[in-house]
């Protein structure tokens, strides 16, 4: 028997040609068109995609006010007004008699962070800092501005 591929002989217990690799007393049937189904199938999975996105776009849509309430106004505030502290007092000094005197206590010690303020004790002497004078040019010259 003959390869019906390239006319090599073939034996007789042989099902395949050993030159070409064809087949000798075997059909091979032809493989399937998967195409089409492919197509179809891959047309309905995109369409089913696209109407789940359009249903949870629908879904999700707030532009609409439900039934039965009422819109709320939105209601704007001003800020607070901006308090300005007093102006700071010296005491006046007086004059302590020779019958009056007391002896003087030393300070309470210090426990303020560097970079922190403290308040400022009840009865104790306060002091106004001076204004900062900062240079402000304009079109005609330089001028001085005071910030408190």
């Amino acid at each position: 028997m003959r390869c019906p591929r390239c006319s090599s002989p073939i034996g007789p217990e042989q099902d395949w040609c050993l030159e070409c690799g064809a087949p000798a007393r075997t059909r091979l049937a032809p493989t399937p068109n998967w195409r089409l189904p492919t197509v179809a199938i891959g047309a309905i999975i995109a369409l089913a995609g696209a109407l789940l996105a359009f249903a949870f776009v629908k879904l999700t849509n707030d532009d609409e006010v439900p039934a039965g309430t009422t819109p709320t106004a939105v209601v704007q505030t001003a800020p607070p007004a901006v308090i300005t502290p007093p102006p700071a007092v010296t005491p006046t000094p007086t004059i302590p008699t020779a019958s009056t005197t007391a002896p003087a206590q030393p300070a309470a010690p210090s426990t303020a962070v560097p970079g922190q303020t403290t308040a400022p004790t009840p009865g104790a002497a306060t002091t106004a800092e001076p204004p900062i004078t900062t240079p402000t040019p304009t079109a005609t010259g330089p001028a001085t501005a005071t910030t408190p």
